[in-house]
């Protein structure tokens, strides 16, 4: 299914020139995807599409200007953030030397100003200034709250895509379950976590 048709099933606003260029993206993905390992090595433009998709509808649960996403990848959810909240700041969090390659030609090839691209893991980070962390098939969610700086815990909100519900994440942490309206779409079990902590 294209992406035109996707988001015309959904509640989500975006216009033909948002369309237009996570189009681009999509061949992007597709394109390098041969070399550098993006994403899973059989996947086709119809996956990908699903997956920018999928990230395209955490857009409702950013309700903050300053954006970190951890382990980006390929730029999920990430780019497709920055493409569709472009008054927002979106930096990048990734490892991978390629990935990061690849991400800032994303950045020139579509002209995403809004867009910061730094290489490094979260948990050598010593501090998050960002309002919402936001993460997609990184790592469990308990192992990944661990992962965080321990001087930052109390100053951001944290958006993780799931496919499951997890409601007991320690004490320190208040948990929310939001299902996805990519579920239903894409018959598949879609999610986010909502979690701040309980000490704020």
């Amino acid at each position: 299914m294209s992406l035109a048709a996707l988001f015309e099933k959904t509640n989500l606003k975006i216009n033909f020139r948002e369309i237009n260029i996570l189009e681009q993206y999509a061949e992007l993905v597709l394109k390098w995807n041969s070399t550098r390992n993006l994403v899973s090595r059989n996947t086709n433009k119809e996956q990908i599409n699903e997956h920018i998709f999928d990230c395209a509808c955490i857009t409702p649960l950013l309700d903050e200007n300053e954006i970190l996403d951890v382990g980006t990848g390929a730029g999920l959810p990430g780019i497709v953030v920055s493409i569709l909240e472009s008054k927002k700041k979106v930096t990048l969090l990734e490892p991978n030397q390629k990935k990061v390659s690849f991400l800032m030609h994303v950045q020139a090839e579509l002209g995403l100003s809004n867009l910061k691209i730094e290489k490094g893991r979260v948990e050598n980070l010593k501090k998050i200034k960002d309002k919402i962390i936001m993460t997609r098939a990184v790592m469990e969610p308990k192992k990944f709250l661990a992962s965080l700086p321990k001087s930052s815990k109390k100053e951001f909100k944290i958006i993780m895509m799931v496919s499951e519900p997890k409601s007991d994440l320690g004490p320190d942490w208040k948990v929310r379950y939001f299902e996805s309206e990519a579920q239903n779409l894409l018959q598949k079990k879609r999610g986010f976590l909502n979690i701040t902590n309980n000490k704020n």
